[in-house]
């Protein structure tokens, strides 16, 4: 299993990156809406955290956890250099994330997929923060030869991500193409008591 090393904290936050992955594009593709309280999961070097503070707007929240100290004092600079007002930098465990149940509207994971060693149990933990019918925004990278990341043999297909959610009963709306290294998973946390009253399932709601 390929596991980031802290120690190259600084390779995640470049132009480099910036011109391959385009956080801000990439972030569209998941529906994100203002006043939305959004978990980043696995943050690293909060690569992500300008864009899903600015999405959110002063009205919402950005929660940015991550397992590794490094990681987090990292983030936390770059907040407070950046004065992202409406985010917060959480010290997690990998399958215990410090929130309380059903607060999060949608939840971001960027190349972190791979790394778990119990997919199963985040996914379930992942699932008790969201609220009902939360969405979910994963980004992975492609099963695939590549001269950039882990090897092909350490990611999971789109298939075999797709069939981890809905093992969890997490509902995959679509798989979005995200250039030559990466593709995105778009898909939902269930609603059952929703899904009772209507007798129908629920269905994810457009990207933006």
């Amino acid at each position: 299993m390929h596991k980031f090393n802290p120690e190259h904290l600084h390779r995640l936050d470049n132009e480099e990156r910036l011109e391959l992955f385009d956080p801000e594009k990439t972030l569209k593709q998941f529906g994100l809406k203002p006043g939305y309280k959004v978990l980043d999961v696995g943050t690293g070097a909060g690569f992500y955290l300008p864009y899903l503070s600015k999405m959110v707007g002063p009205e919402g929240k950005v929660y940015a956890i991550d397992s590794q100290p490094a990681a987090v004092e990292y983030a936390k600079n770059k907040v407070e250099k950046l004065c992202l007002q409406n985010v917060v930098v959480l010290q997690s465990e990998e399958n215990k994330i410090p929130l309380p149940d059903k607060t999060i509207d949608f939840a971001y994971m960027a190349f972190v997929f791979h790394e778990l060693t119990n997919p199963g149990e985040f996914l379930s933990e992942l699932l008790r923060v969201l609220k009902p019918s939360g969405l979910i925004g994963i980004v992975e990278w492609k099963k695939e030869d590549r001269d950039k990341g882990p090897p092909k043999e350490e990611v999971p297909s789109e298939w075999e991500l797709g069939l981890a959610l809905e093992d969890v009963g997490i509902k995959v709306g679509r798989m979005v193409d995200l250039g030559k290294y990466c593709y995105g998973v778009y898909a939902m946390a269930p609603d059952p008591e929703l899904e009772k009253k209507m007798n129908n399932p629920i269905k994810i709601p457009p990207a933006l």
